[in-house]
């Protein structure tokens, strides 16, 4: 008896520690997903960037990692005047003000936003220190029409790799957040290193 319990509760504890958290979602009900086909980033060179001040290299790990899951499940990139969205993303980190930049820029209404693919009963996001933020921008209105937020997790031991590697895998659930039924699961192991 004693052994079937420990095996039970090892397990438990096994499931408990792989288990990833949830990547949670708002949109606007009157955007059409389904028609979604081509994306964008904003330049480099635009007052986007102004938004927040990260490095080169994690700008590059989050656009590569967002390019990877939506080029995987059929999404095209298109120069910014073409696309059907614009991608924001915003590294959250202790300066409220630089946040609060980040959202006038991307015109988030959290109102507006009012349909939810969250956990159940959860009505908010929650954009702690060290979550990544993705919008969806409506290049007419200018104004994002979809925000998922996850947290990373990052410790200050890992590397590169092992970044990216938690970048692709926040993207990947994030993504599957879009109300849309041709996103699929991407898996880490597909990967491009």
């Amino acid at each position: 008896m004693f052994r079937f319990t420990l095996t039970v509760v090892s397990i438990l504890l096994l499931l408990g520690c792989s288990s990833s958290p949830s990547a949670n979602a708002k949109y606007q009900q009157s955007f059409n997903f389904t028609q979604l086909q081509t994306y964008s980033f904003f330049a480099r060179n635009s007052q986007f960037s102004d938004f927040q001040n990260i490095n080169d290299v994690q700008r590059n790990s989050i656009e590569l990692a967002i390019e990877q899951v939506l080029d995987r499940n059929g999404f095209t990139y298109q120069t910014i005047d073409i696309a059907d969205v614009v991608i924001g993303y915003y590294l959250v980190n202790h300066d409220s003000n630089e946040l609060t930049r980040y959202n006038k820029g991307v015109k988030y209404c959290s109102f507006c936003l009012n349909t939810y693919t969250s956990d159940t009963g959860k009505k908010s996001l929650s954009a702690k220190p060290g979550s990544l933020i993705v919008d969806l921008v409506d290049p007419i209105s200018k104004r994002s029409v979809w925000r998922s937020v996850y947290q990373l997790n990052i410790k200050q031991k890992d590397n590169s790799k092992d970044i990216q590697d938690k970048i692709f895998n926040a993207i990947s659930l994030m993504i599957r957040q879009l109300p849309s039924n041709n996103i699929s699961s991407v898996s880490l192991d597909n990967n491009i290193s």
